[in-house]
């Protein structure tokens, strides 16, 4: 758990609140009185102030039951006496510039707003609209500020309790059930909203295609298909009574406080106690939220991303750091740079938690330098070539954050892991164009899978060395040392050391071998030939140096 969010008191009203919205730093209150006030969020370094910036006392005769607003339009919609209206969001009396006549009855609605181009370029808004009226859902689009019927009423069973639109389809939940409704009509129903069906339902949207569906004390993602996100969910300690969603956290309102939840990870991230009675929250931009209770509205403000993220770091949950710095408002050039270090921390912290496939993955996806990956295994690293050993005073070509080593551990470990990030990085390597110093990181890796290989699975090794890469005198030292007598002849082939493997091979008396060895010289090699040749025709005269042609 860390501090995602600081709460901050803001008022204490004299009057019912019945409704509110909120978009950029700017809250709008409605009352069961029927008033209507906006207010303006202040921040300072060390608290949140707001100043009342309108008030309309009849508003309304009744009670405000639903507000929203589009501001690209400077729109405001309301429901008030069961009716939907259009108002002047710049008015300094929200002057009502239309209203929606075939709504009234209408118990509460949803907007959908889409961004358009038009043919001139210009930008706008259109802002789908869908009113409940008992056991019918009406929809209209939005044109000149006003909202026209876009097609037939969509009939429904029930009631709905709440109602919420993305793309193509509308989440109705009823009191015991979510649904799932297509423009066609088409209903699709989901599951009960609590094992009693006596929940009422609670939806909100997450993205442009998914819907947040309360279920007890259980979340769950719902995309505009219809279908369940299985692997998501978020567990509250409690029913919520509503809640907000903010990326990457989504705040549930409880009956004594707020939990801040993430879906990936799955967890608690942090309480928000003395929040009693709270029953509206609103999120007005990217990291503040306004909640509010009959009589009381507090700011909650998300704490600075930088600060988040350092103790994210150092806490090692990178992946929640890296959605965090995704969505803050840093320049593409500074996000690129704290993703990849955290990416870096993260593939280190994997390898030494022992999930070396994941952690190779993210070396893979990094570029990390191949020589920084075979550190990690100290016992696997070259000793007897300066021009090699050279590397390891240079570090790395990338820096980590915190400058922070890698943790050397025993080959024992587990060897399979340098072998795939060996088998890994070497691909990369084939594919650039040959250069001294891609081969001398060929001579590194090669060496490196020798070495795990001999502990791990013999039968790699003579296909490897047939690769010539090893490093000669390295590869020589282990394969003498292990008495790999056969692999250190491959070596010596085709690294060109003929003279060596013929004087193995003649130390071994392995008469058959050299005289095969022999055949594959060609003739350039003659002299060699002639000079190992007598050898074998001492020990076994009747031996013959030719081969069958068939004619």
């Amino acid at each position: 758990m860390h501090e995602a969010y600081q709460i901050s008191p803001l008022l204490n009203l004299t009057f019912q609140v019945e409704s509110i919205v909120a978009y950029e730093n700017n809250l709008l209150v409605g009352t069961r009185q029927g008033h209507l006030c906006m207010y303006n969020l202040v921040r300072t370094d060390d608290k949140c102030e707001v100043q009342l910036m309108r008030y309309h006392k009849s508003f309304s005769k009744k009670a405000v039951q639903q507000l929203e607003v589009i501001p690209d339009h400077n729109l405001l919609i309301s429901l008030t006496d069961n009716l939907v209206q259009i108002h002047d969001l710049n008015a300094i009396n929200f002057t009502t510039i239309s209203q929606v006549t075939k709504s009234k009855g209408a118990t509460l609605f949803t907007i959908n707003v889409k961004k358009q181009t038009s043919l001139t370029g210009a930008k706008k808004c259109i802002g789908p609209h869908g009113s409940s009226c008992k056991r019918k859902i009406q929809l209209y689009y939005l044109k000149n500020n006003e909202f026209f019927q876009l097609m037939e009423d969509i009939n429904l069973t029930d009631i709905p309790k709440a109602m919420v639109w993305c793309q193509e389809a509308i989440c109705v939940g009823f009191r015991g059930e979510y649904a799932l409704l297509e423009l066609d009509g088409k209903q699709t129903d989901l599951f009960p909203t609590s094992s009693t069906r006596s929940n009422d339902p609670c939806i909100v949207r997450v993205s442009g295609t998914t819907f947040a569906l309360c279920r007890e004390s259980q979340t769950v993602l719902v995309n505009t298909k219809g279908e369940t996100e299985r692997n998501k969910a978020l567990r509250w300690s409690d029913v919520p009574v509503t809640l907000a969603w903010d990326e990457p956290y989504a705040l549930g309102v409880l009956t004594d406080c707020i939990e801040v939840l993430t879906l990936e990870p799955s967890g608690l991230v942090q309480t928000l106690p003395d929040m009693s009675k709270v029953r509206f929250i609103v999120t007005a931009q990217q990291g503040l939220l306004f909640a509010a209770s009959a009589s009381h509205i507090w700011c909650i403000q998300a704490v600075d991303v930088e600060k988040q993220r350092k103790v994210l770091v150092d806490a090692k949950q990178f992946q929640l750091a890296l959605k965090l710095t995704q969505i803050s408002n840093e320049s593409q050039e500074e996000k690129n740079e704290k993703i990849h270090n955290i990416h870096t921390l993260l593939a280190y912290d994997l390898f030494h938690r022992k999930q070396f496939h994941e952690s190779m993955k993210e070396f893979l996806k990094l570029g990390t330098d191949a020589y920084d990956v075979i550190r990690l295994f100290p016992d696997l690293l070259l000793n007897n070539s300066k021009e090699l050993n050279a590397r390891t005073h240079q570090g790395s070509y990338r820096k980590r954050i915190g400058d922070q080593p890698p943790c050397p551990h025993r080959l024992s470990y587990r060897d399979e892991a340098s072998a795939a990030a060996n088998v890994n990085a070497r691909g990369n390597l084939n594919e650039r164009p040959t250069s001294k110093s891609t081969n001398q990181l060929l001579q590194i890796i090669d060496t490196t899978l020798l070495k795990c290989y001999l502990q791990t699975n013999d039968a790699l090794v003579a296909p490897l060395l047939r690769l010539n890469h090893c490093h000669l005198v390295e590869t020589e030292k282990i394969l003498k040392k292990m008495g790999k007598h056969n692999e250190l002849i491959i070596l010596y082939q085709t690294k060109g050391q003929h003279r060596r493997a013929l004087e193995l091979l003649q130390s071994e008396g392995s008469i058959e071998r050299t005289i095969g060895y022999l055949q594959h010289l060609g003739s350039d090699n003659m002299g060699l030939i002639l000079e190992f040749a007598d050898w074998v025709l001492t020990v076994a005269p009747k031996m013959i140096f030719t081969e069958d042609i068939a004619k």
